[in-house]
Parts: C-alpha cells; structure tokens; sequence
C-alpha cells in the first residue's frame, strides 16, 4: 500500500510540474502560431499611432520637446497596407486631417492629399490657400486633392536611381525569423486580467541584435548604421492575440529613457487584408518635366 501511495505521489507531482511547465509554454506556442499565421497570410495591414499623456513625452524630452508638435504626434497616425503580390499602400493622418495616400500598384505610384487643408493646418492664410498650384492641369490636380499618377520607372531613370526596391515577401519572411528569433530567448506571460493579452520580456542587446539583422539581410548597406549596441536592459512588449490572430502591439518607448515616467506606446493595430487597386481618373504626371529634376543627369 506505501508503495502504491508513493507511486501516486511520484505521477501527481510529476503530473504538476509538467502542468507548470506547459502553463509557461502556452503563451509562447500561442504567439508563435499567430506569427506564423500572419506570415502566411496573403495581404494585411497595420495601422501606426502613438498612446498615452502627451505630457509625458514632453517631460522625458526636456527642453527639446515642443508641446505643440508632440500633441500634434498624438494626433497622427499612419496605416500600411500591403499584399504577396507586390502592390501596397500608405495612408497617413496628419493632426486630424485625413486623405493623404500613396498606392504601389504595378509599377504605378498614386497619390493624393488634402494639400489645402493641410497647408491652413500649419498656417497658410485663405488667400495663400486659394493660390495653391503646380504650374499645369496635372499638378493642379494633385494641389487640388485629386489622385495623381507616377511611373516609378520614369522617376528612377530621371533622378538617376536604382529600379530595385525591397522584395515584400522577403521583407517579411525576415521580419517573421527576427520575430522568431526574439521569442525563442524572451518570457512569455499571459496577463491574468486579460488571457488576451501577453507580456513579452526581452533585453535591448537581443532587439538590437535582430533589428541589425534583419536590417542588414533587407538591405546589406544598412549595416553600417548599426555601430554600437546599446546598454543591456530589459524590454517589455505588449501583444494582443484573439482566435489565434495577433490584433495589437504596443511598446512603451519611455522605458528607453533614463528616469522617464509614465507610459507613452508606440501601438500597431492589426488590419484584415483587401484588395490594393489602381485608383480610377488618376492624372498622370511626367515627372521628368517637375523643376530641377531634369538636371538630376
């Protein structure tokens, strides 16, 4: 009978510690399949911000920070869109003022903004507002807010630049094994409040290294802005995951500062994917003819 009791004993606690270990576990699978699931999907999109007190930001500044502008930061945001093949866009909001976008569709660079409405944003009169032009029907389209096309070839053998540009699957093939690569060495834990939440703890040396390698692999040339790893201390990343899909980052930026307080996050919101079209009635505009870039030879 003891040695039945005794055997039993043995497989309960055998049985709790491997409970215990599969609890820490848990997350870390969890967020892995995420990643591997926005790895494989298609097209999707995130959208970039800034949360927290303005305040905040302004006082771990100093003297450097504007009031102003960094409540004007707050007040912007930034959405990528992008698919696996090769088309993508951005959209920005610049202190409220929405409309500014740029589509990537074959070869094709769109455009458009509110150009009026953000030059009275910053302080240009009604009048100077009304003068608003380009010198010719195309580029009145675009100061009126109308979309705009590029060739992207044209530009480039204009100004003189390389036709190569960043392959997105590889972008984000890299970007996927970064992310990989930083989970395997970080803890992992489930907010108790919120089993949707997950509190992902690094080091500074471990980001540093993987942003310089997956900077590097992108674009080898990039590797010289990487001279010096910062000092070694921990970094905490905030994810959200619902139905297996991640649908939020966030990233205190103030830990990076020394004595700063309070919570300033840099926050990605995760966005369905869908189709990236041309824009229909966009005004072509042959930039070899645009002041000064002829002379770019």
């Amino acid at each position: 009978m003891r040695a039945l009791l005794a055997g039993v004993a043995v497989v309960a606690l055998a049985g709790g510690c491997a409970a215990q270990q599969f609890q820490a576990l848990e997350p870390k699978l969890e967020l892995r399949n995420a990643a591997q699931q926005l790895a494989d999907a298609k097209s999707g999109g995130f959208t970039l911000k800034l949360t927290g007190n303005p305040d905040d930001l302004v006082a771990a500044a100093g003297a450097d920070a504007d009031a102003a502008t960094v409540k004007q930061l707050f007040n912007s945001s930034m959405s990528v869109a992008y698919d696996k093949g090769g088309s993508s866009s951005l959209g920005v909001t610049v202190d409220g003022v929405t409309g500014t976008e740029m589509r990537f569709v074959g070869g094709t660079v769109y455009v458009k903004a509110p150009v009026a409405e953000l030059a009275a944003k910053f302080g240009a009169t009604p009048a100077e507002v009304k003068e608003l032009t380009g010198g010719g029907e195309d580029y009145d389209a675009f100061f009126s807010g109308q979309w705009v096309s590029i060739d992207t070839k044209a530009f480039q053998d204009a100004a003189g630049t390389p036709s190569a540009s960043p392959d997105q699957a590889k972008v984000l093939e890299e970007f996927t094994t970064s992310a990989t690569n930083l989970l395997e060495g970080a803890e992992v834990v489930r907010d108790k409040a919120d089993d949707k939440h997950l509190v992902v703890t690094s080091s500074t040396t471990k980001a540093y290294g993987e942003a310089k390698r997956f900077a590097t692999a992108v674009e080898p040339s990039l590797a010289e802005q990487f001279k010096k790893a910062p000092a070694d201390k921990p970094v905490v990343l905030d994810l959200w995951i619902d139905n297996g899909k991640l649908t939020a980052a966030e990233i205190n930026v103030l830990q990076f500062v020394e004595g700063a307080t309070g919570r300033v996050a840099a926050r990605i919101e995760m966005t369905a994917g869908a189709a990236i079209t041309a824009p229909e009635g966009a005004t072509k505009i042959d930039l070899p003819t645009l002041p000064g870039l002829s002379q770019l030879d």
